[in-house]
């Protein structure tokens, strides 16, 4: 083994990287040690690389970078579907503004983890 110890392989049948030169990598793998990326490349390259370390094996699955959400209101999770269909003038100063203000502080730390789930299970990992 080279470098430091893998703790984690995950496996797919596709990676996609953020390299020019190889963006996509069929039976590709991601080699993790602790919160640190180590090396990416062909999954039957890092499991010799880094035997005996536990996999998370996707056959049919896809690896790919984290997505960003650049605009959110981690809090407004529990208006989803709050009188979603009207006008945002009425929508707002009949429904989300009286709500938000009897918003408490528990609530909103709630909702705000309600929010952070539903990002990390799609796939975001920055916001």
């Amino acid at each position: 083994m080279n470098g430091p110890a893998a703790t984690l392989l995950l496996t797919g049948r596709y990676l996609i990287t953020l390299d020019p030169a190889r963006p996509v990598i069929e039976e590709g793998g991601v080699a993790i040690g602790g919160d640190t990326i180590l090396a990416v490349g062909k999954a039957e390259e890092l499991r010799r690389r880094y035997p005996g370390t536990p996999v998370i094996a996707e056959e049919h699955g896809l690896i790919m970078p984290g997505l960003v959400n650049v605009h959110t209101h981690a809090p407004m999770a529990l208006f989803r579907g709050l009188a979603d269909d009207l006008p945002l003038m009425r929508w707002l100063e009949d429904h989300i503004f009286p709500v938000e203000a009897a918003l408490t502080a528990t609530t909103v730390y709630h909702a705000t983890r309600l929010s952070l789930c539903e990002m990390i299970k799609s796939g975001t990992t920055s916001f």
